[in-house]
């Protein structure tokens, strides 16, 4: 399954194709550090990508348990934090989530916060992370409106939790998204054959 924004205009091959690389990439970045990484799937853990990035970054499959977003998302962090003091959850849509921003999250957790955001330009987060979690945070959020950041903060807020948001981050939801990384110096590399595919098809 893919962002409908992004398939809607490029096709959903393509636009899962751009997704497969962004995960890799972020794999990549992140096994350059010594983080333990859990991929959590949807909707089908054994797909043969996941059982690839698997094999090649030594991460953990996990399935998404939940029936909406914010459950998914709260059943990880708070799976995880049965063995583990903190824990970073982030998505599989953002080339700037690499090993520094996520370990600047982690140090970010060690200093007196409950939560970090890694808050996007389009009002959502890419990155949360948390030394303890509460359900609450995760409930009645209009997920994939402009409005998403907002409404975590005040949720965390009022709870009394600390909070502290990382510098913000651009995703891969539109084609005005895709079409900035595919021309950014420091990513073009890795969309040179959907380009040539999207030229011939055009």
């Amino acid at each position: 399954m893919v962002k409908s924004r992004l398939s809607t205009n490029i096709g959903e091959d393509c636009a899962v194709q751009i997704y497969k690389i962004i995960l890799e990439n972020i794999l990549q970045n992140i096994c350059m550090r010594e983080f333990e990484v859990a991929l959590y799937c949807f909707p089908d853990i054994n797909h043969s990508f996941f059982e690839y990035c698997r094999e090649k970054y030594n991460v953990s499959l996990h399935y998404q348990d939940g029936n909406d977003l914010g459950l998914r998302m709260y059943n990880a962090i708070s799976n995880n934090l049965c063995t583990k003091n903190n824990v970073i959850l982030i998505g599989s849509d953002c080339l700037e989530l690499d090993s520094d921003y996520i370990n600047d999250a982690f140090l970010t957790l060690d200093t007196n916060n409950d939560i970090v955001l890694g808050p996007t330009l389009d009002g959502g987060y890419a990155l949360i992370g948390a030394n303890r979690i509460d359900e609450s945070i995760f409930c009645n959020v209009t997920w994939g409106t402009d409005s998403v950041l907002q409404q975590t903060v005040e949720k965390i807020k009022s709870i009394g939790w600390d909070i502290a948001c990382m510098p913000y981050v651009r995703d891969i939801d539109t084609l005005s998204d895709y079409q900035y990384f595919s021309e950014h110096k420091n990513f073009k590399h890795l969309f040179i054959d959907i380009n040539k595919k999207l030229i011939s098809t055009s």
